[in-house]
């Protein structure tokens, strides 16, 4: 299928598209192993992180599958996700 621009979408299906997109974005993360079990600088997983920015229920469960320890895996601090 052909791409579809942003310049070609109605106007209310803008916020739908970055929606769609965010999704897709923690989905292809969660199928990466070593990402999501490398923690960053300060030892926080993904799933600190996305928790941290308050991102939606769908995206914080495709993480959890992706990972499941990371509930229980804390940071450099000592705080759990």
């Amino acid at each position: 299928p052909e791409a579809i621009e942003d310049d070609e979408l109605e106007p209310n299906m803008i916020p739908v598209m970055a929606f769609i997109n965010t999704e897709l974005h923690y989905a292809r993360q969660a199928t990466n192993h070593r990402l999501m079990t490398t923690p960053d600088g300060d030892g926080q997983l993904p799933l600190h992180i996305a928790l941290h920015y308050n991102v939606r229920l769908g995206s914080i469960k495709l993480i959890v599958k992706g990972n499941p320890a990371a509930a229980q895996s804390p940071d450099n601090s000592g705080r759990l996700p």
